[in-house]
């Protein structure tokens, strides 16, 4: 879908339809979430009330509460500075702002909102990472998707205890403005036969399962590369694309999507460049091992192209543009790929920047038409 618009020139240019499946929602301080937070959650987050007092400049109690934190931090800053707010929020703090800057610049229909500075999805006091997902879910749904129905959000829940992500699923997850289920970690394998209660309700709930990289090697999380960890947020980002990797050959060689044949899989940051080799790989060796898979009852890439899909940020970029066109040919994966900003990090990939060399028809289905096929918007 297009709609016109006037250029400079007083003539008439179609311009994209979007639907953004990777929009970061940030919070300027954790006090934003102490109306969401009952007492107990409030003292165990150091908010609110309850926040430890200074004592002479210096904070009373060392158990103030810290989200798990990446060992790899951007040099330059992950955010873009060109995103502050006109009322000092940080980037991707202020709904209307982000409204202005993002969605009405890049004619977004909707916005799948991940959450940004919170990082639950492996913290190792699961109590406290339930009652925070509870609290930020509910933030986010009154501070966003109140405001202006464009936003649609992924929900937080914690896969080392399926038995609340269930419950939280049935809390929210028939809300409108809920599309997803965010498990905010990728170092575990979802094939993982634990894992099944999650997907069984939000298969039943038509809520695709989304992951995004946030707090690897911290937690429960494991290293992110499996040989060890990275020296440098270079190589750490270059590489993140591994666990993608790995986690699709779990689920489909643990036969998730032949158990849940309606569920989707969206993996956002990772990148796709590496998608052929994975699939090529699987097909070769269920030729000669399927034994060991007996409840695969066709190839591994048939999984892959109808259960998985992958946001496009950050996209490769070949020496010769042409070359990506043929990549995704080669994956078959047409009807795979969802546009993705990743507003407002650093890396973002700019709606009317990105894709320029596909044919017409494919950036359609990218930009609009795999997302629509992918969340349900009129739920």
């Amino acid at each position: 879908m297009a709609m016109m618009e006037k250029n400079l020139t007083g003539s008439t240019k179609e311009k994209q339809l979007v639907i953004d499946s990777d929009v970061h929602a940030y919070f300027d301080s954790i006090e934003e979430l102490v109306p969401y937070c009952d007492e107990s959650l409030q003292k165990r987050l150091n908010i609110g009330p309850f926040k430890k007092k200074a004592f002479n400049g210096k904070v009373v109690s060392s158990a103030e509460f810290r989200f798990p934190e990446c060992r790899y931090i951007n040099p330059l800053s992950v955010l873009r500075l060109d995103a502050f707010a006109p009322n000092g929020s940080i980037p991707g703090a202020d709904p209307e702002f982000v409204a202005k800057d993002l969605l009405d610049r890049t004619n977004t229909q909707y916005a799948i909102l991940n959450s940004a500075n919170a990082t639950m999805g492996a913290f190792h006091n699961v109590d406290v990472a339930n009652g925070f997902n509870s609290a930020y879910n509910d933030w986010q749904y009154e501070n966003w998707c109140e405001k202006d129905s464009r936003y649609k959000m992924s929900m937080l829940v914690s896969p080392l205890d399926p038995v609340a992500a269930v419950k939280e699923i049935e809390r929210i997850g028939k809300k409108p403005g809920v599309v997803a289920v965010n498990l905010q970690t990728t170092s575990i394998p979802f094939g993982k036969r634990n894992l099944y209660p999650i997907y069984e309700i939000a298969q039943e709930y038509g809520l695709p399962m989304l992951v995004h990289p946030d707090s690897e090697q911290s937690g429960e999380n494991s290293p992110s590369q499996a040989v060890g960890p990275a020296s440098t947020y270079m190589e750490w980002h270059t590489c993140l694309g591994l666990m993608a990797q790995r986690n699709i050959a779990s689920l489909v060689c643990e036969g998730v999507f032949e158990r849940f044949p309606k569920l989707k899989f969206v993996f956002a940051e990772y990148g796709m460049g590496w998608l052929p080799g994975l699939m090529w790989r699987l097909d070769k060796n269920w030729k000669a091992l399927r034994d060991e898979v007996p409840w695969l009852k066709n190839r591994p890439s048939e999984y892959i192209r109808s259960n998985v899909r992958l946001a496009t940020q950050p996209i490769e970029e070949p020496f010769r543009p042409k070359d990506l066109l043929e990549v995704i040919q080669m994956a078959g994966a047409e009807d795979m790929l969802l546009y993705s900003s990743d507003y407002p990090h650093w890396d973002g990939d700019e709606a009317d920047r990105v894709f320029s060399t596909l044919p017409k028809e494919l950036k359609h289905k990218i930009f609009y038409e795999n997302a629509l096929n992918t969340y349900d918007f009129n739920r």
